[in-house]
């Protein structure tokens, strides 16, 4: 009994000396690091990815850069600038929020782009009157995966899919006019991202730039550049602001009927613009 006592005072003692000497170790600031190289990204052992959040608000000033509607079987060809006269720019609001973890990224995007002319044709006399419109607004999901990063800078691949669907209307007072229904379009393209970790005074300059392809759906090519200056990351996050230019060029046919005969009439519109935009991110 007394030699079973003797063998767990030894056991508490040593046991006692391990976790004073860990206290001691722990402490010292060379072993702290080597702890806290545990939670580096680059860490085999264990990886916690970076969590962040970003807002983008992007005022665009949008306009008709080229655009044609043909109806293929009666070689119609009518442009959509000179014939239906949708030439007025128009200013929108662009809102994006982003969510980041590690190299993934989940976006949602709103935009609308709503351009009205007239359908003014001078050849067609029961045309001269009425109004045309396309009307591409909603909410747009994209997922973004970052094949390389280097502090803020970031290269990779992405996918985009519309949660809503483009419309072009051709109202006509004489006969009706018509309506064009394209599908939600899904694509797939690549980002790139320059932000350098030394700046003035902790602002740093920001470029960047998006392309995106049609997969299915409406055929959606988009490309977006643009540069900008990013303060230093504080407590409560960082801010970026700059501009650049955006243009999308969107393809879509749908089914109508002229006399009584079914035919494929096709929209192919190319919309730019100019825009500023400011960026928080957390």
């Amino acid at each position: 009994m007394l030699q079973a006592r003797l063998c767990f005072k030894r056991f508490f003692l040593i046991a006692m000396g391990c976790f004073l000497a860990a206290i001691h170790l722990t402490a010292s600031p060379a072993l702290a690091q080597d702890w806290s190289g545990l939670f580096d990204p680059n860490s085999p052992l264990v990886y916690f990815p970076q969590l962040q959040g970003q807002v983008k608000v992007r005022p665009i000033w949008v306009h008709v850069v080229s655009g044609t509607n043909t109806i293929p079987a009666y070689g119609i060809k009518w442009g959509v600038r000179d014939h239906f006269h949708i030439q007025q720019p128009r200013l929108y609001l662009d809102a994006m929020v982003k969510f980041t973890g590690g190299r993934f990224s989940l976006r949602g995007e709103y935009e609308q782009r709503e351009l009205i002319g007239r359908g003014n044709f001078q050849d067609v006399p029961s045309f001269r009157e009425g109004e045309a419109r396309i009307d591409y607004t909603g909410l747009r999901l994209g997922v973004d995966f970052d094949v390389f990063q280097r502090y803020s800078s970031r290269l990779g691949v992405n996918m985009d899919y519309d949660l809503y669907r483009p419309v072009f209307t051709e109202a006509l007072r004489t006969t009706g006019g018509k309506k064009m229904l394209g599908d939600s379009a899904m694509t797939m393209g690549i980002h790139a991202s320059y932000n350098p970790y030394y700046g003035f005074w902790g602002i740093t300059p920001l470029l960047e730039a998006r392309i995106r392809w049609p997969v299915v759906g409406a055929e959606v090519t988009d490309w977006t550049i643009s540069a900008g200056i990013k303060s230093p990351l504080t407590v409560v996050g960082s801010w970026a602001l700059g501009g650049g230019y955006r243009e999308t060029t969107l393809k879509f046919r749908d089914g109508q009927t002229y006399n009584s005969t079914p035919v494929s009439t096709v929209l192919d519109v190319t919309l730019g613009g100019w825009f500023a935009e400011f960026v928080y991110i957390y």
